[in-house]
């Protein structure tokens, strides 16, 4: 009888990358829902600690569960209201500004030009300053924008499809706990692994809304007080940007500062911007740095990778949710996996210890908090 003869690596690789690729078309064509489904996820993770502590507080199952969907409700549905008023008022508001970004670039444009023949004056030539402020395009950059946000108000105004999600998400956390519980105590490592993760991906979603909500309030308070256009809308930008690390408050920064820069001049926008990277540099580099028992163990690289990759297969939304995708493909797909596990290390912002999680370790967390699954 012959032997079956093991693919080899090469193969492996080839049919790995075809099958990831499928999966990331599949993906694409159901952006929306997955877009609405994650959307839904954070919700839950982020109202789940009210439902905990009314529990805690001796409240009647019925009477926690009423509470948190009421609170989800009303935060999600002002929320939503807010930024889709916003986003129509903007999508009016394009032609004046376009003009106007039209009318400074002639006139920076005009002024390279007057130091260009100077320096020609001088004896250098050969110099083209205006070539590098053709480069920016004004239309495309507010094209861009609005269709950013209007992808963001498309995903948070499909209400119906969230909010039944949210429903039933809500009803299984009552019962999820034992469900983990039985199955770590037979000792389901991946169950172990799910749990653990659970948790952390838990306190990242929960610390980066209340970091997030904090921060989009202080700048939104700014923006009133420079008298920027579409303050609340730029508020709601950084909160929903505030689950972007490293580069989301950089591109929150952009569109308030160059409104400020239209409307009141480089002073104006020189103090937008210089506040919005001490509100949100702070937040982001200080307070949820501390206020995290764990990092995201993530290299640099991979967090603005993530943030482009994810963006192209779900859409702008993706960028969002760029973190935790990449987050359960590092930790519960490769990790998970021995012969895989060298390319989760890759991705580690440390060096990339072996994975310290055993089935005890698992046993005895499940045990003392169940309550938080």
């Amino acid at each position: 009888m012959t032997e079956a003869r093991p693919f080899s690596f090469t193969l492996r690789v080839f049919i790995g990358i075809a099958a990831f690729g499928l999966t990331l078309y599949f993906m694409s064509q159901a952006a929306n829902l997955i877009n609405q489904l994650m959307l839904s996820i954070i919700i839950m993770l982020s109202a789940s600690p009210l439902l905990h502590w009314l529990q805690r507080k001796k409240a009647p199952d019925w009477l926690a569960y009423v509470i948190t969907l009421l609170a989800i409700v009303i935060v999600f549905g002002v929320l939503v209201i807010m930024l889709v008023v916003a986003v129509d008022r903007l999508a009016d508001s394009i032609p004046v500004y376009q003009a106007q970004l039209d009318s400074a670039v002639e006139s920076l444009e005009r002024v390279l030009g007057d130091i260009e023949s100077f320096l020609a004056d001088a004896g250098i030539t050969g110099v083209d300053l205006s070539d590098e402020v053709r480069l920016f395009n004004p239309a495309a950059t507010l094209d861009w924008l609005l269709h950013f946000l209007g992808s963001l108000a498309n995903v948070f105004s499909n209400a119906i499809v969230v909010g039944l999600i949210v429903i039933f998400l809500l009803i299984d956390v009552f019962s999820i706990p034992q469900k983990v519980a039985a199955e770590i105590r037979a000792g389901n490592s991946y169950v172990i692994r799910i749990f653990n993760f659970g948790g952390e991906i838990r306190q990242y979603v929960y610390i980066t809304t209340i970091v997030g909500l904090v921060t989009g309030v202080l700048d939104t308070i700014l923006f009133l007080a420079m008298g920027v256009d579409f303050a609340v809308l730029w508020g709601i930008l950084a909160f929903l940007l505030s689950y972007v690390p490293t580069i989301g408050f950089w591109l929150a920064a952009i569109p308030p500062t160059l409104l400020a820069l239209l409307e009141s001049g480089p002073g104006s926008a020189l103090v937008v911007f210089l506040g919005i990277v001490i509100i949100n540099g702070f937040a982001e580099n200080v307070i949820k740095p501390r206020s995290m028992r764990t990092g995201l163990n993530l290299s640099p690289f991979v967090v603005v990778f993530s943030v482009i990759f994810w963006s192209a297969v779900l859409g702008p939304f993706g960028a969002i949710l760029s973190i935790p995708m990449t987050l359960i493909i590092k930790e519960l797909v490769l990790e998970a996996d021995d012969q895989n596990r060298w390319m989760a290390r890759f991705l580690s912002g440390s060096e990339g210890e072996e994975p310290s999680t055993t089935a005890n370790e698992g046993t005895t967390a499940a045990s003392s908090d169940q309550s938080n699954v």
